[in-house]
């Protein structure tokens, strides 16, 4: 009997806590958000999550680096980005901070001895390429 009753305590307290941290979180802007992407379509969601410009710069990576080799990112980010993300939409491309077959570069002024620009989005958005193949 008294198993019974702490146990319905200690669930009382347990609902009462996440629905304070789950209405907290919808109160500090989710709701905005499950707002905006609703009624979109897949892509339109990863672009809006990611944000529309970077998303942009990921697919046109994917196009230009084959799966099999490795790359690394040079970029300045700033809030509207979801960096974290390239990594995951590049998959399965691996990232090498040592050596990559391929550097993108977003909205940033990067040349490294040894690489050359194979594809551009535009003077600070573009990829390079190792020249030799080692």
């Amino acid at each position: 009997m008294k198993s019974k009753v702490v146990f319905k305590i200690v669930f009382f307290v347990w609902v009462v806590i996440w629905l304070h941290f789950f209405v907290r979180e919808l109160l500090k802007g989710e709701i905005r958000d499950y707002k905006n992407l609703f009624g979109r379509s897949l892509e339109e969601k990863r672009a809006y999550v990611t944000g529309k410009e970077f998303y942009g710069f990921i697919l046109f990576c994917k196009k230009i680096i084959p799966e099999d080799f490795d790359y690394t990112v040079e970029a300045n980010y700033d809030a509207t980005m979801d960096y974290f993300r390239f990594a995951y939409y590049m998959y399965p491309s691996l990232r090498n901070l040592d050596n990559p077959r391929y550097i993108a570069c977003y909205k940033i002024k990067f040349a490294k001895e040894g690489y050359k620009i194979i594809a551009s989005l535009g003077e600070d958005k573009y990829i390079l390429q190792r020249i030799n193949a080692n």
